[in-house]
């Protein structure tokens, strides 16, 4: 019986990641360049981030876009710290301030609303306030755009630090974005980042915005593309050079619980066709690193394992180099070992947990 346990798992396990292999291939660092410079509104909601805003105000005038294409529109959510003062010394000319005193809805998605309505463009991105995009940010956008798409992402990198609860924050990034993007080139996109993504406005105004998104307080990001999927809008992604967006990773393991807890709280409320593929996908991905524990009932059971890492770590050093990061073999077994087994911890804590926007 266990032999055909064994079978059955590594049968699946292969399927899924030629599977997965087989859509990462397509992608490539696209190198052109467009000319036409869509009218573009940057959107950035912030509450208390005066250690952050000064790096992000550094990226921002970096950004090689033209001044009079772009606008930046900050949404200030009941911040109690200096937030605001840095921002209104930073002296963009094209840089508005709002307050969030009267958001119709509750959480981030609330302030995100109030700037939506306020921008002047018809293009939408919306980045973080402890993010740094990178120079081609809104060039990649504006070039996506111009193909046609309704709503495009791009890749959003967690700095690596010194400690190992950054590093493996870094590393389940990586592996949540090659999801996202494999998705697209199966024709099922089911989720991005918000803190590199754009969209027509009248995508948004077209889907009621928010409003449709309101079972968390998270959600901007995952439960507005499901709401663009249910009617069909296109959409793509964009990786191009000096596009990211980077973010910092966990400081902590405190930090890293609460941020895996919302982002998978959120997943509870995907369509149920996402939510039945990436439970197979996280299950046949569990099941050999728990199978280690059954070894002294069959030695086969180590089988799926191996098969498991070899393929991870062919995979991810195929493509690691294109996602810009520098994990070694030894580090993505070590690293995958950790993120399968704290996933059960953070899916757990996602149910019995509370929602709030810091």
């Amino acid at each position: 019986m266990f032999d055909a346990i064994v079978i059955i798992l590594i049968s699946l396990i292969i399927v899924a990641n030629l599977i997965l292999l087989k859509s990462l291939i397509k992608i490539s660092i696209d190198e052109k360049t467009d000319s036409n410079k869509l009218k573009i509104s940057v959107v950035i909601a912030f509450k208390n981030e005066e250690k952050n805003l000064p790096f992000l105000l550094k990226s921002i005038l970096l950004i090689d876009y033209p001044i009079n294409d772009y606008e930046i529109i900050f949404i200030n959510d009941n911040s109690n710290d200096e937030s605001e003062k840095i921002i209104s010394q930073s002296g963009f000319k094209n840089l508005r301030v709002i307050s969030a005193k009267d958001k119709k809805l509750q959480g981030k998605k609330g302030a995100l609303e109030i700037g939506i309505r306020n921008a002047n463009y018809e293009i939408i991105a919306i980045t973080d306030a402890d993010c740094q995009p990178q120079s081609n940010w809104l060039n990649s956008i504006s070039n996506k755009f111009s193909e046609g798409y309704d709503l495009v992402f791009g890749y959003s990198p967690l700095l690596e630090g010194n400690t190992f609860i950054s590093k493996i924050s870094s590393y389940e990034n990586l592996r949540n974005f090659l999801l996202y993007f494999a998705s697209v080139e199966l024709g099922f996109p089911f989720g991005a980042t918000a803190r590199s993504l754009a969209f027509k406005k009248k995508v948004y105004e077209y889907v009621n915005g928010y409003n449709n998104t309101t079972e968390t307080l998270s959600g901007d990001d995952d439960l507005f593309i499901r709401e663009c999927v249910k009617q069909n809008f296109k959409i793509g992604y964009f990786l191009t050079p000096n596009s990211l967006v980077f973010s910092k990773s966990s400081k902590s393991f405190s930090d890293y619980f609460n941020r895996k807890k919302r982002h998978l709280k959120t997943s509870h409320y995907y369509l149920l066709r996402h939510k039945l593929l990436l439970g197979y996908w996280y299950l046949i991905n569990l099941l050999p690193i728990l199978f280690i524990f059954m070894i002294p009932l069959s030695t086969s059971f180590i089988i799926p394992f191996l098969i498991k890492i070899l393929l991870d770590v062919f995979i991810l050093v195929k493509i690691k180099n294109i996602f810009k990061h520098n994990f070694t073999a030894l580090q993505i077994i070590f690293y995958e070992i950790f993120y399968q087994l704290l996933l059960p911890i953070n899916f757990i804590n996602s149910i019995f947990s509370r929602d709030k926007w810091n």
